[in-house]
């Protein structure tokens, strides 16, 4: 039987000369599958929930609304458990069969549930994969921590708390966000060491697509486990991997965990090289395997060659690789410019975001807003320095972040093309009379990629986003630049519900929002 994978390794110039100098190359796993919802597992799912003091109000309100919403999206094959903590740990379900009896069970469950103490994370999750240990074989184990990510009880260090969830393997581990203070550097560092999603959910009724990739993705695994084995030839020394992973050398070369391969999401490597090649060399680099293992516990190796053609005069790009190496290239800047922006050095941030957004300009073959994923990447860097360069309010630049978060250049878009009850009506800036439908699932913004594209200078690459849900529509400020309103009422994180009539503004662009008569 074939791999579950396939790979992919190229050059970024499909010719070098002889002598010394640098290349990059590019290696993309790409899964062998279909979409997440025909493809997924059965799931045994453990929800943790932060009932500490610090989620008091709003945030555990949006929790178990959260709750409510996810065991929607279980089906009979899977079970649900929840476990809350807050100074203390407790079991409120053991693992149920989501049918309809046991819906009611689990709803149950969340009686009585209120915010107080401390934040003993560490405790939830440790009970939490307890509980999951008691799964039927067949099942996926899966865990969801929903929090605002502020421990301090016990193990609380982002650093600790991904090194605890590694060790938790076969278990998976996502993390869902809640309240504009909650920590989003620990609850990544949590889901990136138990290859699952994060997830910002400013408001569960607008969420529904970010809650399943968060909670479902775990039944979506290919491969697990994957591992690269790099062989460089004589003269070729590899400088750095990006995104940045630990390196183990080796008598046979470099290896390196490069984490899961989801369904819905392919991995992207770029590896800068330092050559130093012969007028008669054959060209071949480095020689490299990708094992992985099925969640059944199948292992496979697919193997593959960096080759480049060796000779003087011009060099032909190859396009493929370059996008792939601009993608983990910016993704990386990206990180270094928060970085810089956590410690108040706004303008090296915005420096590094905007010397990026020159270097995928400049690059062969580039077209600003053509829909291609690097024409995505120099919008998003785009809008980042704005979001940095402007003044904003302690809860709009946590809001900016937390939503820059978000976007992961090699995770697939969902789009939910139900149609809902009502259209937009553009009033001004050059989309006059023009009608968009509203789908259960609309994002507005200049990216071509959204469902109602709108090439102005004052929105944002994803601007804002309409959801419809239980019979109401919600706006959503997806942390724009120049900000959303409604009927002239600034929109903040929490999102406002719609009425007939409505005048919408994002950025400078007004939109009329009309329901369909019933």
């Amino acid at each position: 039987m074939s791999a579950p994978f396939g790979v992919e390794a190229r050059c970024e110039r499909a010719s070098v000369s002889s002598g010394k100098s640098t290349l990059w190359a590019s290696i993309r796993v790409d899964p062998k599958n279909k979409g997440l919802e025909n493809e997924r597992a059965p799931l045994a799912v453990a929800l943790v929930l932060d009932c500490s003091g610090s989620m008091a109000g709003e945030p555990i309100e949006h929790v178990l609304r959260s709750v409510e919403i996810l065991i929607d999206l279980l089906t009979e094959r899977d079970q649900l458990a929840i476990v809350v903590f807050n100074n203390q740990v407790g079991v409120r379900c053991g693992l149920t069969q989501c049918n309809e009896e046991g819906r009611r069970l689990v709803r149950a469950s969340l009686t009585g549930i209120v915010a107080d103490g401390g934040t003993n994370m560490h405790g939830g999750m440790e009970v939490g994969a307890g509980v999951l240990m008691t799964a039927a074989a067949g099942l996926r184990r899966a865990m969801v921590v929903l929090s605002d990510g502020q421990p301090n009880v016990g193990i609380s260090s982002a650093s600790q708390l991904a090194a605890y969830t590694s060790g938790l393997r076969p278990i998976g581990v996502s993390t869902l966000g809640f309240g504009i203070h909650h920590n989003e550097d620990i609850l990544t560092a949590i889901a990136t060491a138990g290859s699952g999603r994060y997830a910002y959910i400013p408001d569960p009724i607008v969420a529904r697509v970010d809650l399943a990739r968060a909670a479902l993705a775990h039944g979506g695994i290919v491969a697990e486990r994957l591992e690269l084995e790099l062989r460089p030839t004589e003269g070729v020394e590899l400088l750095r991997v990006l995104p940045a992973t630990q390196l183990r050398h080796g008598g046979h070369g470099v290896k390196a965990s490069i984490g899961d391969v989801f369904v819905d999401e392919f991995r992207l490597l770029a590896l800068e090289l330092a050559i130093d090649i012969s007028p008669s060399s054959k060209g071949q680099l480095a020689e490299l395997t990708i094992e992985g293992h099925t969640p059944a516990g199948a292992s496979y190796n697919v193997a593959a060659k960096l080759v480049v053609d060796v000779h003087g005069g011009p060099h032909v790009v190859d396009r493929d690789a370059q996008r792939d190496i601009l993608l983990m290239r910016s993704d990386a800047v990206r990180a270094e410019a928060r970085a810089h922006a956590d410690r108040g050095a706004q303008p090296a941030a915005v420096s590094l975001l905007r010397d990026m957004i020159k270097v995928i300009e400049a690059s062969e073959g580039f077209v600003r807003n053509d829909g291609s994923p690097l024409a995505e990447m120099r919008e998003q860097l785009e809008d980042e320095a704005a979001n940095y360069d402007r003044k904003a309010s302690d809860a709009e630049r946590a809001h900016m972040r937390k939503s820059a978060f978000q976007y992961t250049p090699t995770l697939g878009k969902q789009k939910d093309t139900r149609q809902a009850p009502a259209a937009l009506v553009g009033l001004s800036h050059g989309v006059q009379n023009q009608r968009w439908p509203v789908y259960y699932d609309t994002a507005l913004g200049r990216s071509q990629d959204n469902e109602i594209p709108v090439p102005h200078e004052s929105l944002s690459r994803r601007h804002a986003r309409v959801m419809y849900g239980n019979h109401k529509f919600v706006l959503v400020d997806l942390g724009s630049t120049n900000g959303c309103s409604v009927n002239n009422k600034p929109v903040t994180h929490n999102g406002v519900e719609l009425e007939d009539g409505d005048i919408i503004k994002l950025g400078d662009v007004e939109f009329r929002f009309e329901k369909k008569k019933r």
